[in-house]
């Protein structure tokens, strides 16, 4: 009989859980590992109103919002949101989005152009450098878009 569990993240993106006996608290014969990316909640809500034009998708931790219902089947844009999602997890939602619109208005002041300075984004730069390599996500590392600064 398994009384309570250990769990922990590690580097590669796993949790390990170990599950120990009640008497002994010794280890339990199992260890089980979960890829990290499969706890992390992923809604997708398809709804063109919510936004802005031009934009196919958009991350909203934990809801990806789609404009159209086929592209919610498109796996290389759904990777993409899914990668904002693991980045808005590691800086722990709220900081995540301070960053991004400090980034946001920096770039914006030195390009002068919305959309020049939104395709320079590090976590942009990083989500599009990696959406078609469907399994990035198994391979993502802590802070990983400060490369793309």
């Amino acid at each position: 009989m398994v009384l309570f569990c250990k769990a922990f993240v590690t580097l590669r993106g796993e949790v390990i859980i170990t599950g120990f006996q009640r008497d002994s608290f010794s280890k339990c014969a199992h260890t089980t590992k979960i890829l990290f990316s499969y706890l992390e909640p992923m809604i997708v809500v398809v709804n063109r109103y919510l936004l802005p034009r031009g934009t196919y998708g958009m991350t909203l931790w934990p809801f990806i919002l789609v404009r159209d219902s086929r592209l919610r089947k498109d796996p290389v844009l759904i990777n993409h949101e899914r990668i904002h999602l693991r980045q808005q997890l590691q800086l722990l939602i709220i900081p995540f989005y301070l960053w991004y619109g400090i980034e946001f208005g920096l770039r914006w002041l030195k390009y002068g152009n919305r959309k020049k300075a939104y395709s320079n984004l590090s976590m942009e730069r990083e989500a599009y450098a990696n959406e078609t390599d469907l399994d990035y996500l198994q391979t993502f590392r802590l802070w990983s878009f400060i490369r793309y600064l």
